[in-house]
């Protein structure tokens, strides 16, 4: 940790805050600057474990409710819940490995390949098929899905998402 912020921080705020005086600049940040960052920084890490410690809960909920409010057949939450903490535990590791943004790709591009009928499938379309569309992706893959799958299916799926 001091490494990097003797190294690479203090480089980058002298070439861009330093001037022509680097020291002075430096000497300024002596004043509770780096304690305040560390400080600032072991707390955000804590709160963004906990947070993480939370989403299985999260999931689980949102499942459930995603479940009752399309009219799907219900499921017993307890078996949810272990499917969503079994899942979820090497899942975690990957937002250290490939990053979060990395990660909802994933989640959202998987949940398209895997779902029975996205074009029907609301939660699908809302959480995986428009951020999805919002990236250039479907577009990019446009070919792909019309090679894939069924153009009406292709179809249906565009007319869905609003054109998208």
């Amino acid at each position: 940790m001091g490494n990097i912020l003797a190294g690479p921080v203090i480089q980058e705020l002298d070439k861009r805050f330093g001037g022509g005086k680097p020291r002075e600049a430096r000497r300024r940040l002596t004043k509770h600057f780096w304690c305040d960052l560390l400080i600032a920084l072991a707390d955000a890490v804590g709160k963004f474990s906990k947070a993480l410690d939370r989403i299985p809960e999260y999931v689980t909920t949102v499942i459930m409710q995603s479940r009752e409010t399309e009219r799907r057949s219900p499921l017993l939450e307890a078996l949810v819940g272990l499917a969503v903490r079994t899942a979820w535990e090497p899942i975690r590791s990957m937002v250290h490995t490939t990053g979060i943004e990395e990660l909802q790709r994933t989640c959202r591009i998987l949940a398209v390949l895997i779902c029975p009928a996205s074009e029907d499938h609301k939660a699908v379309q809302d959480g995986a098929l428009l951020p999805l569309a919002k990236e250039g992706l479907l577009e990019t893959s446009k070919e792909r899905l019309e090679q894939v799958f069924p153009a009406d299916w292709v179809h249906r799926l565009r007319e869905g998402l609003g054109g998208a």
